[in-house]
């Protein structure tokens, strides 16, 4: 089973530019095109999150229009800069975004905003591998945070898929990566030790992959040993390496990129790193254009 990964896209209306700089709609149609020329060709692709920049209705609607160019089933995650029931107008075709709702009877105040929205959360399985989508949305705060429904909605799906290797998807990472400024707009304490009291049950778990970084990143999960997680690069712009205590927020146009999750009996999940050209090559080992 061959998973891509897109993540943080934030498509912006027509005419505008993210930071001021990025035609992310521009680079999102180039990295559809790189996907689809991809061999093997991948089972599905999963966007984890930050579908949009603001979020407006035409961000959506370009949205829709640059992922109507993929050819490989889709599925969709939010992030802290997406609104739920826009995504579902958008994309009502898309019936994983309408089914299965539950909602948190009493919100906390890390949870606030959007009142009435549900939350985003789906099971999907790829051949002999299992997808959790998860909302780590939080609004109106850019960080996430997991409530006792979200975590009593994934405890249950792992009960329920228990002996199929599952993978769990969402936008905010379960743990810190030492970019300080990020790491300030990150997944609540509250909603980390309440994700790593559910998953440190289960051996099933492959990998938990997140976006909101816009950086590769690996780590284990904090308080469930043998539990690793991933963020991936955008598919537009990236955030700087600042490892530097009190380092600024920037972004970098360093390559834009996807991921791609290789699952394979007896080996696991594998991530492989592929960035969006144009770049030369590849060539052979003699240095002959490899046509």
């Amino acid at each position: 089973m061959l998973l891509c990964q897109i993540t943080d896209l934030h498509v912006s209306r027509p005419g505008a530019l993210a930071c001021e700089r990025v035609d992310t709609a521009r680079a999102l149609r180039h990295a559809i095109a790189t996907i689809n020329r991809w061999s093997p060709r991948p089972d599905a692709v999963i966007a984890t999150g930050d579908l949009v920049d603001t979020p407006h209705p035409s961000e959506y609607e370009v949205l829709r229009e640059c992922l109507a160019e993929l050819e490989i089933p889709l599925y969709l995650v939010v992030g802290n800069h997406d609104h739920r029931a826009a995504l579902r107008a958008t994309f009502p075709e898309h019936a994983y975004l309408h089914g299965g709702r539950q909602r948190e009877h009493q919100r906390d105040t890390q949870d606030t905003g959007q009142a009435g929205d549900d939350f985003v959360q789906y099971r999907v399985d790829l051949g002999p591998v299992t997808v959790l989508a998860l909302d780590t949305q939080s609004p109106p705060n850019a960080g996430g945070h997991l409530c006792e429904a979200r975590l009593a909605w994934l405890d249950a799906q792992l009960q329920a898929c228990a002996g199929r290797p599952t993978i769990i998807a969402m936008h905010h990472p379960p743990f810190d990566t030492g970019i300080e400024f990020m790491d300030g707009l990150g997944l609540s304490a509250q909603g980390r030790e309440g994700f790593a009291a559910v998953v440190s049950r289960y051996r099933h778990i492959e990998r938990v992959i997140c976006g909101h970084l816009h950086r590769s990143i690996h780590a284990g999960v904090p308080g469930a040993p043998g539990v690793m997680a991933s963020t991936c690069v955008s598919t537009a712009h990236q955030i700087s390496l600042g490892l530097a205590p009190g380092a600024p927020g920037s972004i970098t146009l360093e390559p834009p990129g996807f991921a791609m999750h290789l699952w394979q009996p007896g080996a696991g999940v594998r991530t492989h790193l592929a960035y969006v050209g144009p770049f030369d090559g590849p060539f052979t080992f003699d240095g002959a254009l490899v046509s």
